[in-house]
């Protein structure tokens, strides 16, 4: 089998404080595992930095542990998370992942090299993204949840 040029990585909890460890379910699941897409070039590092980084985001994060979470909740959460994570201010009543995607083609559009699936996903894409992963959450949690609804 061909081995990958990205080197082994052991993620532990120990560095992290309890309250940090307490969301590498989130982590997991939003970065890319077996049922939900990763991320180019945002994986499980990067978002782990960004919530160090960023506590107030954490308030996010509990709607994807929340049973009784609406769709519209989950879908919120996961493209605000994204706003973050691609750089995005979603305090500016201008700056909703679209535009944010818009504004970061039209930089890297000037630049003699550069890679269009490193644009943030749509808002639909995302609010896909972010259903997979509470989905999976929820599974892990016990909570079995129907897809379809």
């Amino acid at each position: 089998m061909w081995k990958g040029r990205t080197p082994d990585v052991l993620y532990s909890t120990t560095p992290f404080k309890y309250k940090f460890s307490r969301m590498i379910l989130f982590i997991h699941a939003f970065s890319g595992y077996d049922t939900t897409s990763a991320l180019f070039g945002h994986g499980k590092t990067k978002l782990c930095c960004l919530l160090e980084k960023n506590r107030h985001l954490e308030e996010k994060i509990q709607v994807f542990f929340n049973s009784e979470a609406t769709i519209d909740q989950v879908a919120k959460a996961g493209e605000t998370l994204l706003i973050h994570l691609y750089g995005g201010n979603p305090r500016t009543s201008a700056c909703d992942l679209n535009h944010l995607r818009y504004t970061l083609f039209t930089q890297s559009a000037t630049k003699a090299r550069s890679t269009l699936a490193r644009l943030p996903p749509t808002v639909h894409a995302v609010r896909f993204h972010a259903l997979r992963s509470y989905l999976q959450i929820q599974k892990w949690l016990g909570h079995e949840k129907n897809p379809h609804e």
